[in-house]
């Protein structure tokens, strides 16, 4: 796989694992941070896939995940599950930057961790298998 891909997809795991952790491990839970970090996670395998199809114009610097999806659209098919994921992540990556936000709770985070996953794993097999044996 090219490094660049790969480095992607390790961080797009690193926010995936971080926010897994933190679901698991910290309490009292921040689940804004954990929350971000899902939305984070997503994003950045959305961009690896990007870089996989070559994409013209290379990765937008955007962070709308439904944006980011339909443009992917035009290359691979983008199942309804995963453009519903990722409507249900974007949220994360601003009401949850900044203190007194309270609009996430403990079902919407597990939601979210789900999500996270989805989309990664899509992304993931959307990859050509012989660039995905070198992750």
């Amino acid at each position: 796989m090219d490094e660049i891909i790969a480095a992607w997809l390790a961080y797009a795991d690193a926010d995936y694992m971080t926010a897994a952790f933190l679901y698991e491990k910290q309490h009292p839970r921040q689940l804004e941070i954990i929350c971000y970090h899902c939305q984070q996670a997503a994003e950045k395998a959305i961009k690896a896939l990007y870089l996989a199809l070559g994409i013209p114009g290379g990765i937008p610097r955007k962070h709308d995940l439904a944006f980011l999806l339909q443009q992917l659209s035009a290359m691979v098919v983008v199942p309804q599950r995963i453009e519903n994921a990722a409507m249900r992540l974007d949220p994360y990556a601003i009401i949850v930057r900044y203190p007194g936000d309270d609009r996430v709770d403990e079902f919407l985070t597990k939601n979210a961790l789900e999500q996270a996953k989805e989309v990664l794993d899509w992304v993931k097999k959307q990859i050509p298998q012989s660039d995905a044996s070198d992750t």
